[in-house]
């Protein structure tokens, strides 16, 4: 196309750019459908906030909000307050405990992140707990209106989840996938908000508020029972189902040069932050 078909951007604050949503007119590969949840929104969310009313953004702050981003889980950011919110404080006292502690993760962030450096996350309990609920919850939201015929052939073209270890490749990059909007967007319907293209019905608990807070109660009870050598066993480079290091991002040996695993970061490309200074004078 020529310059002149390009989306242009005119007189925006700031613009981010991390394998979000192209602009509007602009489909998706077949892999990744658009839903309204990008991995982009953990940079601009912070930054909106940042920059809100008259304050003012410096580079140096601006590298930060990078590189908390860099350890953020998605699923944290994005869908875990709407499940949350929906699914209360049950009296299960086992059930609020592991209720209280993805609060408590969330409110820190959402990190996957060992910011002592002692080889193990904080909040370690509430992301093992995340990674194991993520599947059942989507599948307690979603088989029973779509069926286990549809909902697999759906799996099959987009995977549910996009995990820092994918699948033992250890490239850090993750969080791309179509799912964490899909259960956004039906979480926000069932709770009763305004929602921007919306779905033709609500799937999570077949949009019966206290049925789908039943649904996420007990796929989240389902979820307490799960072994973290379950979660992070079978990867030949982590002895012991370790979760730091199942995370952890493996540099490619070339030749006889090898580097140790390093702490995950979700950036395994480069990252770039340019600030554009207004000219004064010639």
């Amino acid at each position: 196309m020529p310059p002149s078909a390009h989306p242009q951007v005119t007189d925006q604050r700031f613009v981010v750019n991390w394998n979000n949503k192209q602009a509007r007119g602009y489909a998706s590969s077949d892999t990744n459908a658009f839903s309204p949840v990008f991995r982009s929104q953990m940079l601009s969310d912070r930054v909106r906030r940042a920059i809100r009313g008259p304050r003012r953004l410096t580079l140096p702050r601006l590298i930060d909000i990078m590189a908390v981003a860099g350890t953020g889980d998605l699923r944290a950011h994005s869908v875990l307050p709407l499940a949350l919110r929906i699914v209360g404080r049950p009296r299960d006292a086992r059930l609020g405990a592991a209720v209280d502690s993805l609060r408590a993760w969330r409110r820190a962030g959402g990190l996957r992140k060992d910011a002592d450096r002692d080889g193990v996350y904080e909040h370690s309990d509430a992301i093992a707990l995340m990674d194991a609920w993520w599947p059942r919850w989507v599948k307690a939201q979603f088989r029973p209106a779509l069926g286990r015929s549809a909902l697999g052939k759906l799996r099959a073209v987009l995977a549910i989840d996009n995990p820092p270890n994918n699948h033992g490749e250890h490239l850090g990059s993750a969080y791309q996938g179509s799912w964490y909007g899909f259960v956004r967007k039906d979480l926000r319907a069932v709770l009763g908000r305004s929602v921007r293209g919306r779905y033709g019905r609500e799937y999570c608990g077949r949009g019966r508020l206290a049925r789908c807070r039943r649904v996420l109660r007990r796929s989240l009870r389902a979820a307490l029972d799960v072994p973290r050598s379950q979660l992070y066993g079978g990867d030949k480079l982590c002895p012991d189902a370790d979760q730091w290091c199942f995370d952890a991002v493996r540099q490619r040996p070339v030749g006889g040069a090898t580097q140790p695993l390093i702490h995950w970061v979700n950036r395994p490309t480069y990252q770039q932050a340019n600030e554009i200074a207004k000219r004064v004078g010639r």
